[in-house]
């Protein structure tokens, strides 16, 4: 990801051989939806709430636009 992801975006760190934590930044959730959105890798958000909550609108707006997935 770090080859990926310009320095200016925010910084990883290690947790393991396979997975590290990405601590970045933003004006609003909607801009930072689109910012791990684009990262190409699956990810798991805990914070801030509403990140979280507009992570799960999207999701369910995706899964509604995509017939024949369960949406």
């Amino acid at each position: 990801m770090v080859e990926r992801v310009p320095p200016s975006a925010g910084m990883f760190e290690a947790v393991d051989a396979e997975t590290c934590v990405f601590r970045t930044g933003s004006d609003t959730p909607e801009t930072l939806a689109v910012w791990l959105g684009m990262l190409g890798a699956d990810f798991e958000v805990t914070e801030p709430p509403e990140l979280v909550a507009h992570l799960r609108a999207l999701a369910g707006r995706y899964q509604r636009a995509t017939p024949g997935t369960g949406g």
